[in-house]
């Protein structure tokens, strides 16, 4: 009997462990989580009035986790997630990033670091998933048939560097 209530215990332990947690990423995927750092309201301005944002100014309104985590999978998503968090909390905490321009320069120092991106191609494709349309200039066309095929390296934002 003592090992049925040991399992139980453990069991409902394991399942409120996994509740919180679930809560917690699910309530820091929203771009006001991402915001309660104060150096990160220049970012959050910065998105509220771009064409993902909050200013209606595009069809997509995009959230900070959507372009800023890979969506490639579950586990890539959730570890990404963990890491850049950790990164950015301990940044917060130490002073080494408490300010705006201290982020952008780090950001400037990283954009074109291979292997290390800002923005995940697998989050804009999640929402643009046709490239070649109606309406597309000719140059966006031959740049996204390239992209698409591989002839290129670069990224979304190489070429859309304004989302």
């Amino acid at each position: 009997m003592k090992k049925f209530w040991f399992f139980l215990g453990g069991f409902v332990f394991s399942a409120l462990l996994f509740f919180w947690i679930s809560a917690e990423v699910y309530y820091s995927n929203s771009p006001e989580s991402c915001m309660s750092c104060h150096e990160m309201k220049v970012f959050y301005n910065t998105w509220k009035n771009s064409v993902h944002g909050l200013a209606d100014k595009g069809a997509l309104r995009a959230r900070c986790v959507d372009c800023h985590l890979p969506h490639t999978s579950l586990y890539a998503y959730l570890f990404t997630k963990a890491k850049a968090g950790l990164h950015d909390w301990q940044a917060h905490i130490s002073g080494k990033m408490n300010s705006p321009e201290k982020w952008l320069a780090y950001l400037r120092q990283r954009e074109f670091a291979p292997g290390k991106p800002t923005a995940f191609d697998s989050g804009c494709r999640q929402c643009h998933k046709v490239l070649i349309g109606d309406g597309i200039p000719i140059k966006a066309i031959k740049a996204h048939k390239a992209y698409l095929i591989g002839e290129t390296n670069k990224t979304c934002v190489s070429c859309h560097r304004s989302v």
